[in-house]
C-alpha cells in the first residue's frame, strides 16, 4: 500500500508527541527497536496502529503499515513534512520549558487561528511560528497580526529561503530568521539569513547555531547571532545611505553646473548676437555714402522676438547693400530705386521682413515684390 515503507513514526504509543526518524545504520536501528515500539501518529492525522520496524539486510532500516492497514496519513505524500514540524515544535517547547520562569504550549488557540508555539515567560507571551510551506508575505502580515491580539512579539521562523513571506520580510528589514531540524543528531538550530555588503547587490549571508545559543525576551528571540546580523544590516543602510547622499550630492553639483554651463552658452550665444546685430547697424549706416538726401536717413529698429530681429537685421542689410549699389552707380534709375528705399524705412516689423523678403536675390526680385505690394 502507499506509504508501507515510511521512516518516520512516534515512539511508545499512537498519541505520543516524540516523533523519530528511522536511523540508516542497522546497529542504531536494532538499539532503537529493542528499546520502543513504534506507531502511526494521531496528532498528525494518522491511524494510530503501531507499526511494523523493518531492518533487512537490503533496503534501509524503516516503519511500515501493517498488512490490511488503510492509513490517509500514509497517502497524503506531507508525512516528512507533519513528523517534522512536530519533532521541530517538541524541540522549541522543550528548550523553552528548560529556561527559567517559562512555559510552553503548543498549537495554541488565538483569534481566528493558532500558533504553532506560543512561550509564556515573565510578564510577556512570545509566539513563534515554524513556517516549512509556501506562504505569501499577505498571508504572515495577517496571521502575524491575529497572533498579537495576545503575543507581545511573533518570530517567524522559515526553513527555505524560496517562500516568499521570507523574501519578503528579508527585503522589508534585511534579515529574517531561519530554522533546520536534523534526525540523525536529533538537533534543531536556528539561524538569521541577512543582507551584508556595500554595493547596491547585497550578499545573502547566514548564520545560526543550537537552540541553546538563543534567548527568548520580550522582544522576541536573541543571541549573538542575530545581534551580530541586525550591525551588518545596519552598516550596509548607513553606507546606502551615505551612498545616496553622495549620489544626490554629485548629481545636484553636475546639474548646478549644466546650468551654470548653458548660461554661460546662452551669455555667449547674446554676446555673439549682439556683436552681428552692432555690425548690420554700422553697415545701415554707411549706406548714406555716394547717395542723395532721397535715401532715408534713419531705419527704424526692427521688432520681434530676438531671434526675428537679428534675421531680419540681415535680410535688411543684405537687400539694402544691392539696392544702394545699384543707386549709387546709376545702374538703377532713381525714380524707380529711392522710392523702393522709402518702403523699406518703413517695414518695422521683422515677421515682415522674413515672410516677404527673405527669398529677395537681386534688384529684379525686390522691384517685383515693391510692385506686388
Amino acid at each position: 500500500m502507499p506509504g508501507e515503507r515510511d521512516i518516520y513514526a512516534v515512539l511508545d504509543s499512537a498519541d505520543s508527541e516524540q516523533p523519530v526518524s528511522a536511523p540508516a545504520d542497522r546497529n542504531a536501528a536494532w538499539r532503537l527497536k529493542v528499546a520502543h515500539t513504534f506507531h502511526c501518529s494521531t496528532a498528525l492525522g494518522g491511524c494510530g496502529t503501531e507499526l511494523t520496524f523493518a531492518i533487512g539486510d537490503v533496503n534501509i532500516p524503516h516503519f511500515r503499515h501493517r498488512s490490511g492497514v488503510t492509513c490517509a496519513l500514509g497517502v497524503s505524500g506531507s508525512v516528512a513534512d507533519r513528523y517534522t514540524h512536530l519533532a521541530i515544535q517538541n524541540a522549541l517547547r522543550d528548550w523553552i520549558n528548560a529556561m527559567p520562569g517559562f512555559t510552553c504550549g503548543l498549537e495554541v488557540s488565538v483569534k481566528e487561528g493558532r500558533t504553532d508555539v506560543l512561550a509564556t515567560g515573565p510578564n510577556f507571551e512570545a509566539a513563534l511560528e515554524v513556517q516549512r510551506s509556501q506562504l505569501s508575505g499577505t498571508a504572515r502580515s495577517e496571521r502575524t497580526s491575529r497572533y498579537l491580539t495576545r503575543a507581545a512579539t511573533v518570530d517567524w521562523l522559515f526553513e527555505s529561503t524560496g517562500i516568499d513571506a521570507f523574501k519578503t520580510e528579508l527585503a522589508v528589514r534585511g534579515w529574517s530568521l531561519r530554522i533546520w531540524w536534523g534526525w540523525v543528531k536529533q538537533e534543531c538550530r536556528i539561524g538569521v539569513s541577512y543582507h551584508a555588503g556595500e554595493d547596491t547587490e547585497p550578499e545573502l549571508k547566514a548564520a545560526g547555531g543550537p537552540l541553546e545559543q538563543w534567548r527568548l525576551t520580550a522582544g522576541g528571540l536573541d543571541s549573538e547571532h542575530l545581534r551580530k546580523a541586525k550591525y551588518a544590516v545596519a552598516g550596509r543602510q548607513e553606507a546606502l545611505r551615505h551612498r545616496r547622499e553622495d549620489e544626490a550630492a554629485a548629481a545636484a553639483e553636475e546639474a548646478s553646473d549644466k546650468r551654470r554651463r548653458d548660461a554661460a552658452a546662452r551669455r555667449g550665444a547674446l554676446d555673439a548676437d549682439l556683436a552681428l546685430y552692432r555690425q548690420y547697424e554700422e553697415q545701415l549706416r554707411t549706406f548714406s555714402a555716394d547717395v542723395d538726401s532721397r535715401w532715408p536717413a534713419k531705419w527704424p529698429a526692427l521688432s520681434g522676438s530676438p531671434k526675428q530681429v537679428l534675421w531680419a537685421a540681415g535680410l535688411r542689410v543684405k537687400i539694402l547693400g544691392f539696392l544702394h549699389e545699384e543707386l549709387a552707380n546709376d545702374w538703377l534709375d532713381a525714380e524707380r530705386g529711392y522710392p523702393i528705399a522709402q518702403w523699406l524705412a518703413e517695414q518695422e516689423s521683422a515677421k515682415y521682413w522674413i515672410e516677404h523678403l527673405r527669398d529677395v536675390r537681386d534688384t529684379f526680385d525686390l522691384l517685383h515684390e515693391y510692385g506686388h505690394r
